[in-house]
């Protein structure tokens, strides 16, 4: 019987395994195992033979191993590596249920047998990646995963005896790919036509009017909003010039103050006298003549202009006194001096004096 030798890149639980089955047919001791372990490393995997020093035993060799080259530190990664494995085009059963036993175990390593099988067996159906056949073996409830790699070999032997080669590889076989169907519009209509070389040019074709059209939108699109924001930046201008133009009248013509004020140049009897207004009437040069309807500014009479008046400016009328206040006697009873009046058609009492009151 013959050791095999470690190099540190395949599989250390697997050598391992073998020395300690090889150690205990043999009956060898400590330092027989400490020898033959030392002379079974090679490569990369040897250099632990240095770091163990000349007082190492076996324990402390075959812990440096499992530290540099074991998978205790790895558990995790393997444990991605299964949760995500599935079957891969063309892979048998067999090399699916190798796989899975071999990340299983790598993935944990100090677990009870139970729970390792419990793992290996959802992992394996997880991993037949076929609704179909997943139902099928679940229906048989298997208990371990040995079970679960007998039942999905029967089941695919079944159905490959059963269903015709041509419906397999369209509807039920896992490896199957189904044809690929493009489906586009022209001029309205739609049709369904299995996807070869002149319908995916006629598709690309397509494509290209569509992006053209869409670009040729955005452009128009851009264009209206360009003269919407330019249509309103000519209101609010010309919004602007109204409003200033607008505080510019009311400042060179001020509201009148409450009451009459003077009337420059109008004589006392309230006309106005218009100053250079008439300007092709009556004040530019050449021969004017006053209409029958225009009025003159002196005397307010028609006919005739005020550098023209006959009248010359009326004379001011002195303003007329209030009419006195007319008090009538309504009724009269001289008792105690008193005696009732109506003033403004107001009933009023008046006392009299007579000039024999001591008052």
């Amino acid at each position: 019987m013959k050791l095999m030798t470690y190099d540190g890149s395949g599989s250390l639980e697997t050598f391992l395994a073998k020395f300690s089955r090889l150690a205990e047919y043999m009956q060898w001791n400590d330092t027989d195992r400490y020898y033959h372990l030392g002379a079974s490393l090679n490569g990369i995997a040897g250099q632990v033979l240095w770091d163990a020093g000349p007082q190492a035993t076996v324990a402390d060799v075959v812990g440096l191993l499992r530290t540099r080259f074991g998978n205790e530190l790895q558990a995790e990664r393997f444990k991605a590596e299964l949760k995500v494995r599935r079957r891969r085009t063309g892979e048998s059963l067999q090399q699916l249920y190798q796989d899975i036993s071999k990340l299983v175990a790598l993935a944990h390593p100090k677990e009870e047998p139970a729970l390792v099988n419990h793992v290996a067996r959802e992992a394996f159906v997880i991993a037949l990646g076929d609704p179909i056949l997943q139902l099928k073996v679940i229906v048989h409830e298997p208990r371990t995963v040995e079970d679960v790699l007998n039942i999905a070999v029967k089941m695919e032997a079944y159905q490959a005896s059963v269903v015709p080669p041509e419906l397999d590889k369209e509807a039920v076989d896992h490896k199957a790919k189904h044809k690929v169907k493009s489906t586009y519009a022209i001029e309205g209509t739609e049709q369904d036509v299995q996807a070869g070389g002149d319908d995916l040019a006629l598709i690309h074709k397509r494509l290209s009017e569509l992006q053209a059209e869409c670009t040729s939108t955005r452009e128009e699109i851009g264009r209206v909003k360009a003269q919407k924001e330019e249509a309103e930046k000519k209101a609010a201008q010309a919004t602007q010039a109204a409003k200033a133009a607008a505080q510019a009248a009311k400042s060179a013509n001020p509201p009148a103050a409450s009451g009459s004020p003077p009337n420059p140049g109008g004589g006392g009897n309230g006309f106005q006298q218009q100053r250079g207004g008439y300007r092709g009437r009556g004040r530019g040069r050449g021969n004017y003549h006053a209409k029958s309807d225009d009025v003159c500014h002196k005397c307010g009479g028609q006919g005739h202009w005020a550098r023209d008046c006959p009248n010359g400016t009326p004379p001011e009328q002195p303003a007329a006194p209030p009419a006195p206040a007319a008090a009538k006697i309504v009724d009269y009873q001289a008792e105690r001096g008193w005696v009732g009046t109506e003033f403004r058609d107001e009933p009023i009492r008046c006392m009299l004096d007579l000039g024999d009151s001591p008052w």
